[in-house]
């Protein structure tokens, strides 16, 4: 019963030093005069510490209200009212990481009472946080707009009063007007961004009206003192026109001389876009953009953008272990693997890593150790299927376990013609793996024109899994 309410669900995302201030915040008089909501909030708190919710609410009626009869409509009011104090703190907390907003509702509430003494601290206060402030993002415009207009709002009508109101030396119009402007376009193209993203992985019909005007505005743009017009201007044109290479360099300088200039959440939201363009030029064909991937991974949780209090999928996990591996940082690779695995899901962390770590052993050609850690990886999931028996085949090949690898290689194949999960060019791709494997097993390094023949087969044919892996396996025996 416990579980399925509202405010317990929400307090479950406070950790125990956000629920304690929670606490503090319910005993001040200012903010909360019901008693009974601390009470409440102290059974929840300790049923949360001790992981046990097995209280029902006449239970917990009997603690609130000791010795008075149940009343249900009581308790679903006392709920609400608990979860609209949560509301009310959560205001505070975020209010107090946000001192721009802050003094500008001082502003507006000195303004408002027309209390003069503190008019001119605050307006002080606004230029000393404007000074300290190296956000340049569009929210620090939009800031900035709403704090000049509550100064205009304020100073003329003192400075009427006074009558020594001086239209030149007052009137902050101009100001005004160029935040609301660096606004609207810093958002409207960040945006459009967003649209063109989604618009890669579904069919959407939506269009944002004026964008042109926006994209006029960015070109015309002094970038210098705002890079955020240019930087979302040069991210839309990686989306438009991902052949021409020159916007994600260009992009690539800017970020690293402007990213500190944007808060946490929205650097995460650039690197997302130039990741995502670097791993597409991958697929593309381009490696070299591999390394371009790496250096942005690196660069990304270097940076620390990403928080405690995250997790990661197993997809992205397992790719950025494999692109370090693939531009042969091994180091990097194996201690992302320690250090990152703790923000997995705990129903795939096993798996996530110990496959992870048979692939870091293949590129390191220890081959006997990638048989020890797919010994581990349990093969519910397809792709961990696929994935595992994909590296065997390699390890066995190269520690030259033949028999090993022809009974693999019959099971594989078994496995792919049954899967029904498969479309049928992946059975396809998988297929010829198998089938080339084979062939180039029971070839030996004697036989040149059937192992060019082989080489030419598998250069030619589309779809091949581990395709750079079967061509330098079949150079080798030429070779020899």
């Amino acid at each position: 019963m416990m579980r399925s309410k509202k405010v317990v669900n929400a307090l479950l995302f406070l950790d125990v030093y956000e629920r304690n201030a929670f606490g503090k915040f319910l005993q001040s008089p200012y903010f909360n005069s019901n008693q009974a909501a601390v009470t409440y909030f102290q059974i929840i708190d300790g049923c949360i510490r001790n992981e046990r919710y097995d209280l029902d609410d006449t239970q917990i009626w009997d603690q609130v209200y000791p010795q008075t009869t149940y009343e249900h409509q009581k308790f679903l009011k006392l709920n609400s009212d608990l979860v609209k104090l949560l509301e009310s703190y959560l205001v505070q907390q975020e209010l107090a990481k946000e001192p721009s907003i802050a003094a500008n509702l001082k502003l507006k509430a000195a303004h408002r009472h027309n209390i003069t003494p503190l008019i001119n601290g605050i307006i002080g206060e606004v230029d000393r946080l404007t000074k300290l402030d190296n956000n340049r993002s569009g929210q620090y415009f939009y800031n900035r707009f709403q704090l000049e207009l509550s100064q205009f709002n304020t100073t003329t009508e003192n400075e009427k009063k006074k009558s020594k109101f001086e239209i030149e030396a007052q009137l902050n119009i101009a100001q005004i007007s160029g935040h609301l402007d660096n606004f609207y376009a810093i958002e409207k193209l960040r945006m459009y961004c967003t649209l063109l993203s989604w618009k890669k992985m579904y069919q959407l019909n939506t269009e944002l009206s004026h964008i042109d005007f926006a994209l006029e505005i960015a070109k015309e743009h002094d970038h210098k003192e705002i890079p955020a017009v240019k930087l979302y201007y040069l991210m839309q044109a990686t989306y438009n026109s991902p052949d021409d290479t020159k916007f994600y360099f260009e992009l690539r300088d800017l970020m690293k001389a402007s990213l500190h200039l944007f808060p946490e959440s929205e650097a995460k939201e650039i690197y997302s876009t130039a990741i995502s363009y670097c791993i597409n030029q991958v697929n593309r064909g381009n490696l070299e953009f591999q390394r371009e991937t790496f250096e942005l991974y690196k660069e990304f949780y270097n940076q620390n953008y990403f928080y405690s209090t995250e997790s990661i999928s197993e997809t992205s996990f397992r790719n950025i272990v494999q692109i370090g591996l693939r531009v042969n940082e091994f180091g990097w690779a194996e201690n992302f693997i320690y250090t990152y695995s703790k923000y997995l899901d705990p129903k795939d962390k096993d798996n996530a890593v110990y496959f992870s770590l048979a692939r870091l052993e293949f590129y390191r050609k220890n081959y006997n150790l990638v048989i020890e850690y797919l010994n581990n990886v349990t093969y519910e999931d397809v792709w961990y299927s696929l994935g595992s028996k994909a590296l065997l085949l390699h390890s066995y090949y190269e520690l030259g376990e033949y028999d090993a690898l022809e009974s693999l290689l019959q099971s594989f194949n078994m496995y792919v013609r049954r899967e029904k999960s498969l479309t049928k060019d992946r059975k396809s791709h998988q297929h010829n793996l198998i089938r080339f494997t084979t062939i180039l097993m029971r070839l030996n390094h004697k036989e040149k024109a059937k192992l060019q023949a082989l080489k030419d087969e598998v250069q030619n044919t589309k779809g091949v899994v581990s395709k750079p892996w079967l061509l330098e396996k079949i150079q080798e025996k030429i070779e020899k």
